[in-house]
């Protein structure tokens, strides 16, 4: 039985793209709603011995899928997922298989982690009529997508800085010999998050910061539009019918080839433009974009919240391929050239196993992956007025810019002036930042969990 309920609404489809000087990876797709309608195929066939006249009554709801309520969570205040096709919803098994989930019951729920998934189809798939309940089979699906509830944070550090401390003026401090330089200058926190739609949660600017304040993330504002929450990539995208990492280095405008899916070729060596245009087109009716930078730090945000894992991520320790995570014995750094070999099950495990869940967002199944090593990546972003190597023409990069799909920096020569910052990006408020000599070797600024932290500039 198909039940279908209309409203006006708008749907935002978006790609995240990743590039880093000569290598390249683009990375994963997300979506953007505003909406009530609710669209789907509603058929259960399991059946149970009732009672009574009401009880069989639950029963044909129970079995057309057509219950009294959809399942709401309280928790997330009105911005609950909104699914519009090609989007199904799903419940994904601790070992990695998706199910068509039933919208009556419980399929997400953020305070106990579980993160709301939804996939799409390939365009021909086995079965054409999947409904509530059916297992959807891997190779009929084309990508996997989470769901980013629209929510506010509490500013706890408006990212106001202008360079680096030098670890050489802090040498005087008091600290016992063996203690690690990480953990002495680690600013890690739980971010304190609270949900809710757009009427709810009204977007802000950033002059109404403060600390210990709550700030509507800016993720959820695209050009003049405000969205109850965005789907995003669960993976890396992957180049579609790639068999290996060569065949995955495609520099050219191809929106045919987008898979979003675990234990794939990661799409490289591609220029920022066709990274962009590819996102762009992918679902254009539904507004498909590359994701920006903001929309990355809503993940990350999330992610450190108690509603997601709460710490570091386990890094994907196998190079150009999706869906990974270091075992915990293994190199949890990401050096391009050294990754382990899919094979090395000592060294590295796939998503759906015990040591692959730490490598998600959640910390387990639910979650986003590949947000810690795998393919160096890049995001929808630019210093005001500079093209730089994308391949725009600077009337290209202001027209998108003016329809949101564009974070825009202020200009700077200034590796370091992090107060350029755009609040809820995940640069400036990580501060403040050590420069020190790590493990390697390097000389480099550092942040949170001593990663490496530069800032954009002119170049």
């Amino acid at each position: 039985m198909k039940r279908i309920i209309k409203n006006n609404y708008k749907f935002i489809l978006g790609i995240i793209v990743g590039l880093i000087i000569s290598v390249t990876s683009v990375y994963a797709v997300e979506a953007y709603i505003e909406s009530n309608k609710v669209s789907y195929d509603n058929h259960n066939k399991t059946t149970t011995t009732k009672n009574n006249a009401q009880d069989a009554i639950d029963e044909l709801y129970e079995r057309s899928g057509i219950h009294k309520e959809k399942w709401v969570d309280k928790e997330l205040n009105g911005a609950d997922p909104v699914l519009q096709d090609p989007l199904i919803p799903v419940e994904i098994n601790d070992d990695g298989e998706a199910y068509y989930a039933n919208l009556n019951s419980e399929w997400y729920n953020y305070s106990k982690k579980k993160w709301a998934n939804a996939v799409i189809l390939v365009d021909n798939p086995s079965n054409k009529n999947y409904g509530v309940g059916d297992h959807i089979i891997k190779d009929d699906i084309e990508g996997y997508f989470v769901w980013i509830p629209r929510y506010q944070y509490k500013i706890w550090d408006l990212g106001q800085y202008e360079n680096y401390i030098d670890f050489s003026e802090l040498k005087n401090t008091q600290v016992e010999d063996n203690t690690s330089v990480y953990s002495m200058f680690g600013k890690e926190r739980i971010i304190d998050i609270k949900f809710g739609s757009a009427d709810k949660l009204p977007k802000m600017n950033e002059s109404e910061a403060k600390i210990n304040n709550y700030y509507t993330h800016p993720a959820f504002t695209l050009g003049d539009k405000d969205l109850n929450g965005i789907w995003v990539g669960k993976f890396e995208v992957g180049y579609k019918g790639a068999t290996s990492t060569a065949q995955a280095e495609v520099d050219s405008i191809e929106p045919g080839k987008v898979i979003i899916k675990p234990n794939v070729y990661s799409w490289r060596n591609i220029k920022v433009k066709n990274m962009f245009m590819t996102s762009y087109n992918y679902k254009r009716n539904l507004d498909s974009h590359m994701l920006k930078n903001t929309e990355w730090g809503a993940i990350a945000y999330l992610s450190h919240s108690k509603y997601g894992i709460g710490a570091e991520l386990n890094v994907n320790n196998v190079e150009f391929e999706t869906g990974y995570s270091a075992t915990p014995n293994s190199d949890q750094t990401n050096n391009p050239g050294k990754g382990a070999a899919r094979t090395e099950e000592t060294k590295t495990q796939k998503w759906n196993t015990t040591v692959g869940y730490l490598a998600s967002t959640t910390g387990n199944i639910s979650g986003i992956y590949d947000i810690r090593g795998g393919t160096l990546e890049t995001v929808a972003a630019c210093v005001e007025g500079s093209v730089g190597s994308s391949s725009f023409s600077p009337e290209e990069l202001a027209n998108y810019m003016v329809g949101g799909y564009i974070d825009k920096y202020g200009k700077s020569d200034n590796m370091y002036l992090y107060k350029n910052r755009i609040l809820g990006d995940a640069t400036g408020e990580m501060g403040p930042f050590y420069r020190y000599y790590d493990a390697d070797g390097g000389n480099r600024p550092h942040s949170w969990y001593a990663d490496h932290s530069h800032f954009i500039s002119n170049n």
